[in-house]
């Protein structure tokens, strides 16, 4: 058994980690207030680019473009988006994103033949996956509170290859922020452009708005707007959702290790009270020895 020594260096030890865990807590909900209200940013944007994309998705010259055609059956080529953070300590967050990957391309490849490059945004991602799913580029590292230039490279990639033909179809995974205890991990196809998705079915106006140009430099660049949205939105989402299972985690591990305190405190008592019986056992036979 231990002595009071090494219980006491243990201690210190539990006493250190403790006050580093509880100190990551405070600065990850300093940052997860920060996230929820970055969140609302891009709201007022959404709603008018929402409307511009119904409008433009009604151009004649729409029912024909890349953008809008459904993907084609058979053989395709499928550019990945897959959203994790860079550093750990954030409890399930990643996992459930690498989980989340696996499943979608088990289930794609039993469906259809395909080959998948992925773009991946975040250490951790790349590390869990980079084996099984080949990277077209290097991991981006984006900071703990993303703006619009920082993902704008992404979503420019994408578009600029999607139009090209180097891919038939982009996909992005990644999380919704749902609350500080929940959030759920999201697969979405950005392009082509689904013309019957939910957020597509706005409301216009009795009165038809003439849009110009009419041609197909309209519906594109409203179609790139729209990507740019979506990357950008995920990230938001990301950095919500990492720094909320930070927050949660670190909580979790401060709670663990104050009883694990509570547990050596009583240890420690208990063998410096052994000590202690030791000793005193000791001298009483000493003395009874001597007598």
């Amino acid at each position: 058994m231990p002595n009071y020594r090494e219980f006491t260096v243990r201690l210190n030890a539990m006493s250190g980690m403790r006050r580093v865990t509880s100190t990551m807590k405070m600065v990850a909900a300093s940052h997860l207030h920060r996230a929820q209200n970055e969140l609302l940013f891009p709201v007022p944007f959404n709603k008018e680019l929402r409307k511009l994309t119904t409008l433009a998705s009604q151009l004649t010259v729409s029912h024909q473009h890349r953008l809008c055609l459904p993907p084609p059956e058979g053989p395709a080529k499928i550019l990945l988006l897959v959203m994790t953070s860079d550093r750990g300590l954030c409890g399930s967050f990643n996992s459930l994103v690498v989980h989340e990957v696996r499943d979608w391309v088990a289930q794609q490849r039993l469906k259809r033949e395909l080959t998948i490059e992925v773009i991946y945004v975040g250490q951790k991602g790349y590390s869990a996956l980079s084996r099984e799913l080949p990277a077209c580029m290097k991991p981006f590292d984006l900071s703990a509170h993303p703006t619009f230039h920082e993902t704008g490279p992404i979503s420019m990639y994408a578009m600029d290859k999607f139009l090209d033909g180097t891919y038939g179809e982009v996909w992005m995974i990644g999380s919704r922020f749902v609350n500080t205890l929940k959030h759920d991990p999201v697969t979405q196809r950005i392009l082509p452009i689904d013309r019957n998705a939910e957020c597509l079915q706005e409301k216009l106006q009795s009165v038809t708005p003439i849009l110009e140009p009419m041609d197909d430099r309209m519906l594109v660049t409203i179609a790139r707007q729209l990507v740019h949205y979506h990357v950008y939105s995920a990230q938001l989402h990301r950095a919500a959702s990492e720094q909320a299972s930070r927050v949660m985690a670190m909580e979790s591990a401060t709670t663990n290790l104050r009883m694990m305190e509570k547990m050596l405190t009583l240890q420690r008592n208990r063998a410096r009270q052994a000590t202690i019986t030791n000793e005193l056992t000791e001298i009483v036979s000493g003395a009874e020895t001597l007598a």
